[in-house]
């Protein structure tokens, strides 16, 4: 499969990254929700639950795990999607879920920062030593599978540099854009006012904008990647 950049597939795949990312978010919250019966705080990328769940460990357990599982769950979704019998426009698909699950952001914080919710999560359960090796060992095992195969189906001509671009960059995108941007603006306090689904105003603003984006462009999904004469079925030559 050989990557094919356009400015609508471009955009298609950062409103799907941006999507996935907020979607990530609300999980956490909803879940929250859910299951004590009010929402809690949030900005772009930190949440917190409700003071009626304060003395729910469980919840507070499951509300924090979520999140990654929900992110997993695409990433291996993309996994599937790129198996040796589906067509290009799914390996393409599929290549695109992986990636905008930001699999380097899980594996930098929780395998070589000792954070993210992967271990943040287990830290209450156990020693915070033995909560970064068991974490940071699930999202290896969660990510690195569905990696290994977005490698294997890119044609072997500039793939390492097509593999780490992808892997890479959606993450210091969401640096820059959700950390360094948006998180900026609502501390400034734009629009932080709290709406629907327990959210400031800016952030359902930035959710509707994001999924008008996905919905106007996702077919450009499918054709990010294009087929090679050279791959005929994910391969590691």
């Amino acid at each position: 499969m050989k990557i094919t950049l356009t400015w609508y597939s471009l955009l298609a795949f950062l409103s799907l990254l941006f999507v996935s990312g907020e979607a990530h978010e609300l999980v956490h919250t909803g879940l929250g929700r859910l299951l004590c019966g009010c929402w809690g705080t949030r900005d772009f990328n930190v949440w917190s639950l409700c003071a009626a769940c304060d003395h729910r460990p469980l919840v507070q357990l499951a509300a924090t795990l979520s999140g990654p599982l929900f992110s997993f769950a695409l990433m291996w979704v993309g996994y599937w999607l790129m198996g040796a019998r589906h067509s290009a426009r799914r390996w393409s698909l599929g290549f695109a879920l992986v990636f905008a699950s930001i699999p380097f952001a899980r594996i930098l914080g929780a395998v070589f920062m000792g954070g993210n919710d992967e271990v943040f999560a287990l830290s209450k359960q156990m020693p915070y030593n033995q909560a970064w090796a068991l974490g940071g060992a699930v999202v290896l095992l969660a990510t690195v599978p569905p990696l290994v195969r977005a490698y294997a189906t890119l044609q072997p001509r500039g793939r390492a540099w097509v593999f780490l671009g992808f892997f890479l960059l959606p993450t210091a995108v969401l640096f820059v854009v959700i950390l360094g941007g948006m998180n900026t603006l609502l501390a400034s306090g734009f629009l932080a006012a709290y709406g629907i689904l327990g959210s400031p105003v800016l952030i359902t603003c930035w959710t509707v904008l994001v999924v008008l984006g996905l919905a106007l462009t996702y077919r450009a999904l499918f054709t990010l990647g294009q087929p090679a004469a050279a791959v005929s079925q994910p391969s590691f030559a």
